[in-house]
């Protein structure tokens, strides 16, 4: 024993060496997850209620927070959207419906005809046109990919 203490290199290296291997206990028992911690975006601490940190250890249940707050309001933004173009159809069968009975009914009285053609003009903006379809339906990913893009920046915001 005597002989290491005069060796003061060897010393040196055994104490760094005890020194470093009760260090490697003390970390091994921490839960390190909890000590480490990453930065929320302001949007996602906006809108799941979160801190501007959270630890690791969180970070599976913020995710699903998040993830559950952007799918539930995009199949809700989707139902409202089918919904209302379901009410544009209703209107659009019920105008066409009461066009053609009126058009029966119109040629019996003076400027019946004249009324009829400017009802049918009136009821022909509501009508669909060729390609309207498409268009909407361009319309309707072009927005879904808008809310992505909002939601991409509101994560990177800081």
């Amino acid at each position: 024993m005597k002989k290491l203490l005069e060796n003061k290199h060897a010393t040196i290296i055994g104490a760094v060496a005890v020194i470093a291997f009760v260090a490697v206990m003390a970390i091994q028992g921490c839960d390190l997850k909890r000590m480490i911690k990453f930065d929320v975006p302001r949007g996602v601490q906006k809108t799941v209620d979160v801190g501007e940190q959270e630890s690791l250890a969180s970070a599976e249940a913020v995710y699903q927070q998040w993830s559950n707050f952007v799918d539930s309001n995009s199949r809700q933004l989707s139902a409202n959207i089918e919904d209302a173009e379901g009410r544009l159809s209703l209107i659009n069968s019920l105008t066409s419906m009461g066009i053609s009975a009126i058009g029966d009914a119109s040629s019996g009285f003076p400027g019946g005809a004249i009324m009829m053609s400017a009802l049918s003009l009136l009821t022909g903006w509501f009508l669909k046109r060729p390609g309207e379809e498409k268009r909407v339906n361009v319309e309707k990913e072009d927005s879904y990919n808008a809310g992505l893009e909002m939601a991409k920046e509101l994560m990177d915001e800081e």
